[in-house]
């Protein structure tokens, strides 16, 4: 016969079981020490000392059991041999005492059910059997009296024997298949669950999760990256983004985060939405946040770029049909001056003739903004030519001296491109910060160029007055101009040739506070 034995791979509930049997036999030696005291003198020792001789027996070999659990646990045959001893002590103990110590019949009882629970049904069902007979032999080879009521009890105690016996299988069966459910529901939760960890860990989107008083709880690595922080406990929500306290259960829209006051500031896509926590027993708010700054900035760059194709076409349209009136009115002009004698009347076509010049340079300056760039072939060091531009700066007259210039310009900064052009167009966005901060009282302007894998970034900072919303969507559009003799076409052709050299343009100003200007040149190969 093969023995199952159920708790081969479970040390503790072995344990628990084992215990339970030394403790039945703890009991039976407590009560009988005390029934013993109360007797005094009416001690029959002749009876009593193979009881006490029995239940020492007993408790010797569960503790030598005990002490061996870990070896026992490799050979089921050796423990179910534990519970066969069990039930001759017990026999044992009937024999002496007879039938009727319904103590001792509970003690069989017992040592059955510890079976079943330890060997399941099989082992349950094979103590049964050898408990009867163990039982039966005592039962009849004791000095008790045997009368009609004997038989009948005995014959009973048997059948409990065998129904405790299918009952604690039955039960055991149903345990461990409820084990193997319950362990099968368990892996597959711990599986959902590092599925979850894993697919949170590396989606590119920050996810965050923060209480009422937006502490945050946990986030994962793409939200640190982006936050720029080490770790979640370091991290407040609100401290961050105040505006997003107000916003109800639910916000949804663009967010400006700056991870110090000397960075440039990221555009952030934030997405709330609040959950209840059983485990906080209180609403819990979750988060996903995105780096938005370079896709707004690639909207920002496609709408001028529309915006300005179709005015430039307009322009170059415009000021081919008014330089041909203007040729006309110059040369009429020119023969009436040959004509006049009167000064005033000279004096006054030589200011025709001046706004005439002015007008057909204002017309070569936008025929100049529409014509195509010719692609760029020359390599261009941008660290010399920045450096070169924030020199001459330093040398015009027409700007504050005071001016503070912060430089952190690298190496092996080289694109293709037009020398003359781009230094044209760092002039004029250097020119206007320094114009920008002509009344403000801290006056620094920061200029940062760095080397990356594929393209070069440059950013020119000041702390000027700022620009509104309204007029940094209009700032590359000609004629649009905040100066009171500007014709606006400065930015609009620093614009057309940043776009000639595949150049990414991004602004970010705030009234008040300055303007950046953020170019993203391709690398030179």
């Amino acid at each position: 016969m093969r023995l199952s034995y159920a708790l081969q791979n479970n040390k503790n509930q072995g344990l628990t079981v084992e215990f339970a049997r030394v403790s039945l036999f703890v009991i039976v030696l407590i009560v009988s020490v005390i029934s013993t005291m109360t007797q005094g003198s009416f001690v029959n020792w002749s009876v009593q000392a193979p009881f006490y001789l029995v239940l020492t027996l007993a408790l010797g070999l569960h503790i030598v059991w005990i002490a061996e659990w870990e070896q026992l646990l490799q050979h089921p045959r050796a423990l179910f041999v534990g519970f066969v001893l069990d039930s001759v002590f017990i026999s044992l103990l009937i024999y002496y005492f007879g039938l009727n110590q319904s103590l001792f019949l509970f003690l069989h009882l017992v040592n059955i059910l510890l079976a079943g629970i330890a060997c399941r049904g099989v082992g349950a069902l094979t103590l049964a059997l050898f408990t009867s007979i163990t039982f039966t032999t005592a039962a009849l080879f004791s000095p008790e009296m045997k009368a009609l009521n004997f038989f009948f009890l005995l014959a009973l105690n048997n059948i409990a024997f065998f129904s405790v016996a299918g009952l604690s299988g039955y039960l055991s069966e149903q345990l461990q298949t409820v084990g193997k459910e319950l362990k099968k529901t368990g892996l597959s939760l711990r599986s959902a669950q590092e599925l979850n960890q894993f697919i949170m860990e590396n989606i590119p989107s920050g996810m965050l999760s923060f209480t009422a008083e937006g502490q945050v709880l946990t986030a994962n690595n793409s939200a640190l990256e982006i936050l720029g922080r080490g770790s979640a406990a370091e991290i407040n929500w609100y401290h961050l983004f105040p505006e997003t306290e107000k916003a109800g259960d639910n916000f949804r829209g663009d967010l400006k985060y700056s991870e110090a006051s000397d960075q440039s500031a990221k555009i952030l896509g934030v997405t709330l939405s609040k959950v209840y926590s059983p485990d906080l027993q209180a609403p819990l708010s979750i988060a996903l946040i995105d780096d938005l700054t370079k896709v707004r900035q690639l909207e920002f760059a496609a709408r001028q770029n529309e915006k300005l194709a179709a005015v430039g076409g307009l322009a170059a349209g415009i000021a081919h049909e008014i330089r041909n009136p203007l040729a006309g009115i110059s040369g009429s002009i020119e023969m009436l001056t040959q004509t006049v004698t009167n000064d005033d009347d000279r004096k006054l076509m030589k200011i025709v003739l001046r706004e005439i010049d002015r007008l057909n340079n204002l017309i070569t300056e936008f025929l100049e903004y529409a014509r195509p760039e010719k692609p760029p072939t020359d390599v261009v060091d941008m660290a010399f030519l920045l450096n070169e531009v924030l020199d001459a700066i330093k040398t015009d007259t027409k700007v504050r001296a005071d001016i503070q210039q912060v430089r952190e310009i690298g190496t092996e900064l080289k694109i293709l491109g037009h020398k003359d052009k781009l230094k044209q167009v760092f002039l004029n966005i250097v020119l206007n910060s320094y114009q920008a901060m002509q009344d403000s009282a801290n006056v620094q302007l920061t200029i940062k160029a760095v080397a990356n894998e594929k393209s070069i970034v440059i950013s020119i900072r000041d702390t000027g007055c700022g620009m509104s919303e309204a007029t940094r969507k209009k700032m590359f559009e000609p004629f649009h101009t905040t100066k009171p003799k500007g014709t606006g076409l400065g930015l609009a052709v620093t614009h057309k040739i940043l776009e000639g050299h595949g150049a990414q343009v991004f602004v970010e100003s705030e009234q008040g506070v300055g303007t950046e200007f953020v170019l993203t040149f391709p690398k030179a190969n």
